[in-house]
């Protein structure tokens, strides 16, 4: 698979204006990426904290680039929230450069690129580009959610006991599901639900940063899904530090159910 081949998401119902220009910066900054991994022979630690790799920074700074160039400030995973000089009261865009670093760099084929841009009503674009397997979800605040240029919606699925979940961390016990599976990277787990491949997703460890999952969840409602927090709290935080629980679903209902599980109930 040519990863060196440019990102392209297909065409696009724009209701927001701005958002082409945000979808093509959003392409050149996931096709940065993928040039670094095309190009990347060291997939050892970055020995600056743990869990963090030497092709993280790597990539962290070709998003920083095209996103920079584009006038925007950044809250990325490895960066912080940073930006041009000039820039404090521009938009910002919340990246994760490569999400499911550990799976890259086993070799485990999950692993994207993750943008959102958040504007004074919220999140309004989001891409979320998987390098393995070449999928691009995009969705507009307001204009649905597509896969590779083709509109998506979720399942129709509101039981528990018919549901295939996702899970991020080790369920300490079974809530009922029908099957369940753990992928590694939270951005391309999400954007299942909101094309109807698994019927909900669940944090189990309520330790994700914003990055890890705003750009999906815009693209599980703007597809028609719905999201809610393990602890009933704000998911769109622009905080380094704040760490939250995501849960994500096809349905109200099954979204109900899954927090009651998670919950305890």
């Amino acid at each position: 698979m040519n990863l060196s081949e440019p990102v392209r998401c297909g065409p696009v119902r724009v209701v927001l204006p701005g958002a082409e220009a945000v979808i093509a910066t959003f392409e050149r900054a996931a096709g940065a990426v993928a040039e670094v991994l095309v190009g990347t022979t060291d997939w050892g630690a970055s020995g600056l904290r743990i869990g963090q790799y030497a092709v993280d920074l790597a990539a962290d700074q070709a998003c920083l680039d095209v996103l920079y160039d584009a006038g925007y400030r950044v809250l990325s995973e490895e960066s912080g929230v940073t930006g041009p000089p000039g820039s404090d009261d521009a938009p910002i865009v919340v990246v994760d450069p490569l999400d499911g670093s550990t799976n890259a760099s086993r070799g485990v084929p999950w692993y994207a690129t993750a943008l959102c841009l958040v504007d004074g009503d919220g999140p309004a674009v989001a891409m979320v580009h998987n390098h393995a397997i070449r999928d691009t979800f995009v969705a507009v605040r307001g204009g649905g959610a597509e896969r590779n240029g083709a509109a998506i919606r979720p399942s129709a699925t509101t039981d528990l006991d018919r549901a295939l979940l996702g899970v991020s961390g080790l369920p300490e016990r079974h809530y009922g599901w029908a099957q369940f599976r753990a992928m590694g990277a939270s951005a391309p787990d999400i954007c299942m639900v909101a094309c109807g491949v698994t019927d909900a997703w669940c944090d189990m460890g309520a330790h994700h940063g914003v990055w890890d999952y705003l750009a999906s969840v815009l693209i599980v409602t703007e597809a028609g899904g719905v999201a809610g927090e393990v602890h009933g709290r704000e998911l769109c935080v622009l905080d380094h530090t704040a760490r939250r629980g995501p849960v994500v679903a096809a349905t109200p209902e099954l979204l109900a159910a899954v927090l009651a599980r998670r919950a305890g109930r």
